[in-house]
């Protein structure tokens, strides 16, 4: 457009040339500037390292035009800068980043005697926190350029101008180095860095260190967040004298099997891909699923037999026992044979023929019984409900074999825990969603509580605590059920049962699945992926480890 400045043609023609010179000027910053916003809000939205380091060099390449560059980043411990991207246009070469690992030796920081080394152009800008920039890097002296020498050489490339800065976060922190070579211009001739570009990449170095510092901050609140988890669950367990290593185990297993659903390739879980987040969720979830035990006692978490209380309450019953039977003893010496079978039949039994036989197999009964195991007959509970009627007195002393607390603790059928005693213990269930919905997960970890607090919960809606069903329980959900039962039965810690060979704990698994507590389609991946021996190898004593027909179990709850 032509503006008309002067009646005098050539001043006329002069003045538009300055005005379209500072508009094209103008349009160039206001372009750059809306460049750099955009590059700023990729950067403070992205959290993939990969994909911020492709997003600051390609950013960088695109502004310069520059055939060449490389971005480092300083090691964990600060000791070396590691390639992460390598890039050269004219060579075609890309590696770092989304492309892959760069297998190239980092650049140490410090001399062998552990001074820093400003020798290198990479490490003088770490060190002293300052660009460089060369219109030939061949001739910059007092550094040594003999890698870049080499690499010239055997790639038949020159590398000319070049332009290093220091990615630098909000405490003036260097979180790498970021290096351009041999900008372009127009005709595709190398050129040498301006102003302009030095600014640009700077202010692009600054917030990509910002981008970078956000990342490592928050990759540092994830890893305390893990590590603190692990820390409470490893208190919990510590808190048992006997499951010392259950929740371990389970977080495992459970990561065992959420990975390798990821792997998979057919059957019903062939689509399904988790996230690097998801399994993280799924992970921390396993790991927190116990963390209610936090509050249950300690004499239920380790009751190891049915009668345990401060002591072992069988100790009780058999010097109960040994009084009776010297009672018996003194009785059949003092009185007529007689008189003492008739008190023997009206307080002991009434058919036994010898009193002091009786209470010894009695006593054999009652050890045996206070051991917890997985099922108890109704024939065995009926012989416990006769010795505990047995109770007489005898010159003011009251005899009796079994108290009515005993007679409770007796009547479990499975383990060593009564009704009370079972409650307290499934409460941690509810302690675990009421401890974990109140904390404030980051979003892509909403469901940490929910999944923890679901693992005792069935598909047939008997679970506990909330009873929900198939359709209200997720696959992670599923996943820690299964990992939580199956080590619970190939443990060896447990003290109130043996330890069970593989094939039986699988066995029950199958009923449970068959009975609508566990996912079939799950526990046929677990047998099949072969998991569960792979589990079992790592974890399990060898003794346990017996051959498993997996046809059978299958055919116990898929009944089609």
């Amino acid at each position: 457009m032509k503006y008309d400045f002067n009646a005098n043609p050539r001043v006329n023609s002069t003045l538009n040339m300055v005005v379209e010179t500072i508009s094209s000027l103008a349009e160039e910053q206001l372009k750059h500037i809306q460049q750099l916003t955009k590059i700023g809000q990729s950067l403070s939205s992205e959290t993939d390292l990969n994909k911020i380091f492709d997003m600051i060099l390609d950013e960088g390449v695109a502004f310069t035009k520059a055939d060449g560059a490389t971005i480092y980043r300083v090691n964990e411990d600060a000791t070396a800068l590691e390639f992460e991207i390598v890039y050269n246009g004219a060579m075609k070469m890309r590696q770092g980043g989304s492309h892959g690992a760069v297998n190239w030796k980092p650049v140490p920081l410090y001399d062998k005697d552990g001074q820093p080394d400003l020798s290198y152009i990479v490490t003088a800008v770490y060190h002293k926190k300052q660009g460089l920039c060369f219109d030939d890097v061949y001739q910059a002296e007092g550094y040594d350029i003999s890698g870049t020498l080499s690499f010239d050489k055997s790639s038949n490339y020159r590398c000319e101008a070049m332009l290093t800065i220091p990615l630098k976060d909000h405490e003036d922190t260097v979180l790498g180095v970021i290096q351009f070579i041999n900008p372009l211009d127009k005709n595709g001739e190398v050129t040498v860095f301006t102003e302009e570009h030095r600014a640009m990449l700077s202010s692009l170095a600054s917030q990509a260190a910002i981008a970078l510092s956000n990342r490592k901050l928050i990759e540092s609140l994830e890893n305390l967040l893990m590590e603190f988890m692990r820390s409470i669950a490893t208190a919990i367990e510590r808190k048992s004298k006997y499951s010392s290593n259950h929740i371990t185990r389970v977080a495992l297993l459970t990561d065992m099997i959420a990975e390798k659903i990821n792997e998979t390739k057919e059957g019903p879980y062939c689509e399904i891909k988790y996230s690097e987040n998801e399994l993280k969720e799924i992970s921390m979830s396993g790991w927190m699923h116990d963390v209610g035990k936090i509050i249950t006692p300690e004499f239920v978490m380790d009751k190891s037999t049915k009668l345990e209380r401060i002591m072992d309450g069988v100790d009780l019953v058999k010097e109960r026992i040994s009084h009776i039977k010297t009672l018996f003893k003194y009785l059949k010496l003092s009185l007529k044979h007689e008189d003492y079978l008739a008190f023997t039949k009206e307080h002991i039994c009434e058919d036994c023929a010898d009193a002091i036989a009786y209470l010894d197999e009695a006593s054999r009964f009652v050890q045996e019984l206070n051991i917890g195991g997985e099922f108890v007959t109704d024939e065995t509970l009926a012989k416990m409900q006769a010795l505990a009627t047995i109770s007489f007195e005898y010159e003011g002393t009251n005899y009796l074999i079994l108290d009515e607390l005993d007679k409770k603790n007796l009547s479990i059928r499975r383990g060593t825990l009564n009704s009370d005693e079972l409650t307290i213990m499934r409460a941690h269930v509810a302690i675990t969603w009421e401890m974990l919905s109140q904390l404030s997960f980051p979003k892509k970890y909403k469901n940490v509580a929910f999944y923890a607090a679901t693992h005792h919960e069935a598909l047939n809606g008997t679970g506990y605590p909330r009873g929900l069903n198939a359709g209200e329980l997720p696959l992670p959900s599923r996943i820690i059920a299964v990992a939580d039962i199956f080590e619970a039965l190939t443990s060896a810690d447990r003290p109130y049962k043996t330890p069970k060979p593989l094939s039986d704990s699988l066995k029950i698994m199958a009923f449970m699945t068959k009975q609508g507590h566990l996912d079939p389609d799950l526990i046929d991946f677990f047998l099949d992926s072969g998991l569960y021996l792979e589990f079992a190898k790592q974890h399990m004593d060898t003794s346990q480890i017996d051959t498993v027909d997996i046809p059978y179990l299958k055919s116990l709850y898929r009944l089609d």
